[in-house]
């Protein structure tokens, strides 16, 4: 009887020793996966931000040309506005019957 049990704690060790060794190759394994795979991300997470640098600058460079265009087409309004209401005022005159304005 104590043979028997001898046998099958030894048994039980080695099925031990066995699943522990394999434990360790396949988390050795795992770890190398997860090193690799954050090193992609981190590889990912750079090109993402370059680009997105790159496109706020392209936005940035577009935004201020549009600004710019329109400043002007707003002093062009005001022109316009000006040379319209001096137009006005003279017609008015003219129907007043009076001299227009110099």
């Amino acid at each position: 009887m104590a043979g028997a049990l001898v046998l099958i704690i030894g048994y039980l060790l080695s099925a031990n020793h066995r699943l522990m060794t394999a434990n360790r190759s396949d988390r050795a394994e795992y770890l190398a996966a997860l090193a690799a795979r954050e090193t992609a991300h981190a590889a990912e997470i750079t090109a993402l931000r370059t680009a997105h640098t790159a496109e706020l600058s392209a936005m940035r460079t577009r935004i201020s040309k549009l600004e710019r265009r329109l400043a002007g087409l707003e002093n062009e309004l005001d022109a316009e506005r000006d040379r319209r209401r001096a137009a006005e005022d003279a017609a008015a005159a003219a129907r007043r019957g009076e001299l227009p304005p110099a």
